[in-house]
C-alpha cells in the first residue's frame, strides 16, 4: 500500500516538473499585469517537482528493497 502512495506522488512531482514545458510557459506570459511573474515562477515550480520526483524514487528504491530483503 505504502507503494502506490509514492507512486502516486512520483506522478505528482513528475506533473509539476512539467509545468514549465511551452504550453503553461506562454499561456502565463501574456497575462497582463503579472504574466511574467507567473511565467518565470514556473521554472521554479518545475525545479521542485524534479528535486520531488528524485526524493520520492529513492524511497520507493529503498521501500523495495527492504521488501526484498525480508
Amino acid at each position: 500500500m505504502k507503494n502506490i502512495k509514492l507512486l502516486y506522488c512520483i506522478l505528482g512531482s513528475i506533473i509539476l516538473s512539467l509545468a514549465s514545458t511551452p504550453i503553461p510557459y506562454n499561456t502565463l506570459h501574456y497575462i497582463p499585469v503579472i504574466g511574467f511573474t507567473l511565467s518565470q515562477l514556473t521554472y521554479y515550480i518545475s525545479f521542485v517537482g524534479i528535486i520531488l520526483t528524485i526524493y520520492f524514487a529513492i524511497m520507493l528504491i529503498r521501500e523495495n528493497y527492504k521488501f526484498k530483503n525480508e
